[in-house]
Formats: structure tokens, sequence, C-alpha cells
């Protein structure tokens, strides 16, 4: 089957896989694109183009190899479209842009208070070096573990613990000096 580029029909529970998976992570993958582009058409494309990496698996590949460690895999195939992107243009990324987050918070006022934390969150987000604001976006944007953001970015899983205890307190000296 696989000599003529046709793969087997999907099963219900892997067409009900992919669909979780979609309504799971397309918001992440997007947001985390969006870190690493500064663009949010092209972190759109990003995970766009990942989401249908994961569609065109083969049933066997996705079953045993991809599913059971989903999160890195679909991180990973992102991150490469990301750096795929920037070697087509060949210019790096701006960093966070304010697109990144929405909020579904009821009243206008509390929108309003909340889009301005984030806003300035993410300024200062922006402003961590690349590898700790990467590490950052794949945590609390991605959910990803350690262990998946250490198979995402190539890192040791102490690293990666590293580079977000820095990055924390980075944030934490910089949000506690601008609250004093």
């Amino acid at each position: 089957m696989h000599q003529t580029g046709l793969q087997p029909p999907a099963t219900t529970d892997t067409r009900q896989a992919l669909h979780e998976a979609i309504a799971r992570y397309h918001r992440p993958l997007v947001a985390y694109a969006l870190s690493q582009t500064g663009d949010l058409q092209r972190a759109q494309d990003a995970a766009q183009d990942t989401l249908l990496k994961l569609c065109q698996q083969p049933a066997d590949k996705l079953g045993q190899d991809i599913l059971p460690r989903l999160a890195p895999w679909l991180f990973t195939v992102c991150r490469n479209a990301v750096i795929d992107l920037h070697r087509k243009e060949s210019r790096m990324p701006p960093g966070l842009s304010q697109a990144a987050l929405t909020t579904t918070d009821p009243s206008p006022e509390e929108r309003a208070d909340t889009h301005d934390q984030q806003d300035h969150l993410l300024a200062l987000v922006a402003g961590l070096p690349s590898h700790q604001r990467e590490v950052v976006q794949l945590r609390f944007h991605g959910g990803l573990a350690y262990r998946e953001i250490a198979d995402v970015t190539g890192h040791s899983v102490s690293y990666v613990g590293v580079l977000l205890h820095d990055a924390i307190a980075a944030l934490r000296q910089q949000l506690t000096a601008l609250n004093a």
C-alpha cells in the first residue's frame, strides 16, 4: 500500500483522535508559532502545516509512534515549520505579539484589564533570550512537560528546567521592580 502512496482508510478511533488533536492543539500551536515568528499569518500557516502533516500520517504510524507522544511530535513539527519559514525568508523572529493570547472574560472592563496584563507579560516574555522564550511558550502555551520540551528543542531535561527557572526568575524580578 505504501508503494503507491495510498494510505489505509482511517478507523473511526483514528479519525476521532485526529479531530481531538486538532481541537486541542490548534490554538497552542498557533500561539507557539506566533511567539517564534511574530506574525499571525505565518504562525497560522505553520500550525496548519503541522496539523496537515499529522492527518497525512499512515494510520499504523499514528497509533504506534505519534499518538503516544502527540504533543512533542506536534510541537517538533511546528518548530521545524517555523525554522523552514525563517530559512525561506532569511529573517529572524521579532518575538511575541499581543495576538498570541485572547481572553474570554465576560465584562469589557475585565477584558481590558486582562488584555493589559497579558500585553505587559507578553512584552516581558518577548524580552527574554530566545531559548528561554521558547521553553516558556512550550510550557505555558503548549502545556508541554519538561521531557516533551526537551524532545522538541533537543535540550536535556535538566537544561529545560534551568531555562524555565531562569526565565521565571527574570520575569518575577521584572514584575516586582515594576510594582514597587
